[in-house]
């Protein structure tokens, strides 16, 4: 069991470095991105299905439902998660997707750029990247008794978990809300989980015991160390 304190995940800023339109081949070949590499996100102050997260000073990883909640300290390289593709749709095994806030575009959005996850990783000089859409993520509460019961039922079955507490991760209430919301649940409690992209509200059994056997054979992807 992690936090997101202390499960930061690598991804490379020198890939980032050049301000070299998205769709230069030659920065598509330098990040190792294929041409079917699906289509960058459309990020704009307006956008209400997107989740941006960045690193504060302090190394944390903060994750904001809106463009304008990010910092202007880190609006350089901002990662952005499209909630209204899934995970297989976005290739989130592959790539990642990055946008500079600093400056919109004289059409109102903000360029994206998009980076092989393998290259990223391989990089010297490195930031923090939430879990990938392969894990399971509780959001979770220390005086909810049905957290206790779900994270116990994981591990018991060996499921590998990240845990993020609603009123202690900084964060974490933000993005959990925006998943609810781009999922069509209405929301108010814990726990919730996001089992690889399935949102599951509640410690609700036979959703668990269903997403475990067609998750890879009864396996999850677990949380990968810093």
């Amino acid at each position: 069991m992690l936090s997101l304190r202390l499960h930061p995940l690598v991804v490379a800023l020198t890939l980032l470095a050049a301000c070299s339109s998205p769709k230069d081949p030659a920065l598509r070949a330098a990040a190792s991105i294929d041409d079917d590499a699906p289509p960058l996100p459309v990020v704009t102050d307006a956008a209400t299905s997107l989740l941006f997260s960045f690193v504060d000073p302090g190394g944390r990883v903060l994750t904001v439902p809106t463009a304008a909640a990010v910092p202007e300290a880190v609006r350089k390289r901002v990662l952005v998660v499209d909630l209204d593709k899934t995970p297989e749709q976005r290739q989130a095994h592959r790539y990642a997707f990055f946008a500079d806030l600093s400056v919109a575009q004289p059409d109102g959005t903000y360029p994206v750029v998009v980076v092989s996850r393998y290259d990223a990783a391989q990089a010297k000089s490195a930031a923090a990247l939430p879990p990938a859409d392969g894990a399971v993520i509780v959001y979770s509460a220390v005086w909810c008794g049905y957290c206790k019961k779900a994270k116990a039922w994981m591990k018991e079955h060996d499921v590998a978990f990240v845990e993020r507490d609603v009123e202690k991760t900084p964060g974490a209430a933000a993005e959990v809300a925006a998943k609810l919301k781009a999922a069509g649940i209405p929301g108010g409690g814990v726990p919730v989980t996001d089992w690889a992209g399935t949102v599951v509200v509640g410690f609700d059994l036979p959703a668990f015991q269903r997403l475990l056997s067609s998750t890879k054979g009864g396996q999850v992807t677990p949380p990968r160390s810093p």
